[in-house]
């Protein structure tokens, strides 16, 4: 079975939610934040820092941080008062995932087994 973690890290603190779901799809994503706001007690001051996930982008435009945004992420950030940011594409953008990337190949492990556990999961 296939599991995907979802991970929403604070910059600065460093606290982490690290939710499993079935699928990677746009309702996962959109279920993740909802999840990690309520643990972590609401909407980071900011922005949010993201790379370039098909829940969210529609479309990257060339080698810059802007991107065209998918329409429900546009109402489902809004909603929430989430101010995304992007990192940038390639190999000058490589630091700025390093801390979710690096919690992503410690949890991984961990939490595989926790897929077993569930087994109305189907992938």
């Amino acid at each position: 079975m296939t599991c995907y973690l979802f991970s929403f890290r604070l910059t600065y603190s460093g606290k982490a939610v690290h939710p499993v779901f079935a699928s990677a799809d746009q309702e996962a994503f959109f279920e993740g934040h909802v999840h990690a706001l309520r643990l972590l007690g609401g909407v980071p001051r900011g922005r949010v820092r993201y790379d370039d996930l098909k829940a969210a982008v529609a479309q990257g435009l060339g080698l810059s941080r802007a991107r065209v945004e998918t329409d429900r992420w546009i109402t489902f950030r809004s909603h929430f008062g989430i101010e995304s940011f992007y990192c940038r594409p390639g190999i000058d953008g490589a630091h700025e995932k390093g801390g979710v990337e690096g919690q992503i190949g410690y949890f991984r492990p961990t939490t595989s087994p926790r897929c077993r556990r569930f087994p109305h999961w189907r992938s």
